[in-house]
């Protein structure tokens, strides 16, 4: 296909996912709508993930291998693949999850309808061993409808309240045009492993993005037990807090829309909790008694937050112990289920930062 015949191009980051990734492109090629390529990232795999990526691009010219020479994460690997993409519309696909046959023909339909920038479906959990049920991850009365997602609603969503349970926006997976991404300069920050998407859809909202979300669920995400706990670092949670922080200072943004500005002072109030709670903690490992000091007493809130975090983690990690301490996993692509951390490289635990 040439480059203008390309309706999208679906960028798989892989790492290690020799036993999954051929059902996924399979899932990619079988696409109603039949002008896609596929560009699989890997992202240096030490099994037989490039094997089978090659066996399948020498039988299908729509499947592309590029390869990382070292072990760079997930969201540099997507965006080599925003950079090679040809297509007209970009959709993300996890290497071992599965897209219904119709998604990206009704997602760019549904784009071309209503104007829009990123477009966007529910998620169909589906557990790895086949035991449970398989479930819509956004109920039906937080999504009756097709709609536009606003910054505001996307950053409440992410944390709910009292009143409002929790929906993880931020696990959606959207199609978004390769011509906004490019218009605006847009990229994941590389130097996160945790919260890389929430952190690119919040960059494209305030470059004046239309997200068309419709509740119909045609991405199949494959939910894991047994994920990696905590794999976000402070480091990673003080670049998401700097993100806020900016657009907290920004009057005009705020005086523009009070939601927003609600959203947000709650949102940073909770990755300031998980900030603080990780830095104590590792401090603690590192057996750095000024660290652990200055951590404490950082702010008036500091230490309010990590008794906070700290008790509501309790019985977590005491059940972790108990049956034999934590399961070790590769750090570059940690996954579990939504609604229980973050996106892109997602955590599990007692509780996860909501984004």
């Amino acid at each position: 296909m040439q480059t203008g015949e390309i309706r999208a191009s679906i960028v798989m980051p892989a790492y290690n996912a020799a036993s999954d990734v051929r059902r996924s492109i399979g899932s990619a090629l079988a696409q109603t709508e039949p002008r896609c390529e596929v560009l699989v990232i890997d992202d240096a795999s030490n099994d037989n993930t490039v094997a089978v990526v090659r066996q399948l691009a020498e039988h299908d010219g729509r499947v592309r291998l590029l390869r990382n020479a070292v072990n760079r994460g997930p969201a540099a690997s997507r965006n080599r693949g925003f950079a090679e993409a040809r297509g007209d519309w970009i959709a993300l696909l996890d290497a071992d999850d599965e897209f219904a046959p119709h998604r990206i023909e009704t997602l760019i339909s549904l784009g071309e309808r209503h104007a829009a920038d990123l477009v966007a479906d529910n998620l169909l959990l589906c557990p790895e061993n086949g035991i449970g049920p398989v479930q819509a991850m956004i109920p039906a009365w937080a999504l009756p409808a097709g709609g536009f997602l606003s910054l505001a609603v996307f950053v409440a969503g992410n944390i709910g309240s009292r009143r409002t349970p929790r929906v993880s926006f931020g696990f959606l997976q959207p199609i978004i045009r390769r011509e906004f991404l490019r218009a605006h300069d847009l990229r994941y920050q590389e130097s996160n492993r945790f919260g890389e998407d929430f952190l690119l859809y919040v960059a494209c909202l305030l470059n004046g993005a239309r997200w068309w979300v419709t509740p119909e669920a045609m991405y199949r995400y494959t939910v894991r037990p047994g994920s990696l706990t905590d794999v976000q670092s402070a480091a990673d949670l003080q670049r998401i807090r700097s993100v806020e922080s900016a657009l907290l200072c920004n009057d005009a943004l705020l005086a523009s829309d009070p939601d927003l500005a609600s959203a947000l002072r709650r949102h940073k109030a909770v990755i300031d909790r998980f900030y603080y709670y990780r830095a104590f903690v590792d401090a603690l490992r590192a057996r750095a008694a000024s660290r652990v000091l200055r951590v404490l007493f950082e702010s008036p809130l500091s230490l309010p937050y990590i008794v906070q975090e700290s008790l509501l983690r309790a019985p977590k990690i005491t059940m972790k112990a108990l049956r034999g301490g934590y399961r070790v996993m590769p750090r570059a692509m940690p996954r579990s289920p939504p609604g229980t951390g973050g996106s892109g490289v997602r955590s599990g635990g007692g509780g996860a930062p909501a984004l």
